[in-house]
């Protein structure tokens, strides 16, 4: 599959403590070609009632430009970021480089739920710290130690889920949080 849809791993850096490396699993040309149909508002909720929103846009053939916002559950802004992800495929499974402006690599999973739903999974860097030992990591060793476990659930984080803002699904949600107190 095709997806360059890496503005949902801004997502998986707020919710939990992902993964960070110095290096990617892939270069930009590398990468694979942009699903157009990441290129969209997106929105995700949480328990506590705040949520995330995502902005994404078509920089190149392989490369999204990622705008997050978090705002918390009084519909305050808390935080915005920008990023650029790129997409590789591991095994089957789409994994996102998300490069933030200092430099770093973030990574996460997803996989479409609906036409207009999809979900997110940052790699847990708890995981990844214990299983991964190298003293100067390179993109081979990091891609090596990504087949090996992209298939166990203890390396990626909880699921997010994003909605097409204005989406019928989206609606929904919204519609449900209402009659729910929100």
């Amino acid at each position: 599959m095709k997806y360059s849809f890496i503005l949902i791993l801004l997502s998986t850096i707020l919710m939990g403590c992902p993964y960070q490396s110095d290096v990617e699993l892939n270069t930009y040309e590398e990468s694979l070609k942009v699903d157009k149909n990441l290129i969209d508002n997106w929105v995700s909720y949480h328990d506590d009632y705040s949520r995330e929103e995502l902005s994404i846009e078509k920089l190149a053939k392989s490369v999204v430009g990622i705008s997050h916002k978090e705002f918390d559950s009084k519909n305050r802004l808390k935080g915005s970021n920008k990023f650029r992800a790129y997409a590789t495929e591991i095994d089957a499974i789409t994994i996102f480089n998300i490069e933030s402006d200092n430099g770093k690599y973030m990574f996460l999973k997803y996989g479409w739920t609906g036409k207009n739903e999809f979900y997110i999974q940052a790699v847990n860097a708890e995981f990844v710290e214990e299983n991964l030992r190298s003293d100067s990591l390179s993109t081979e060793e990091l891609r090596t130690f990504f087949t090996k476990n992209v298939n166990q659930e203890k390396m990626f984080e909880e699921k997010l889920e994003f909605y097409r803002k204005d989406s019928p699904e989206h609606l929904k949600v919204k519609m449900f949080m209402k009659k729910s107190g929100f």
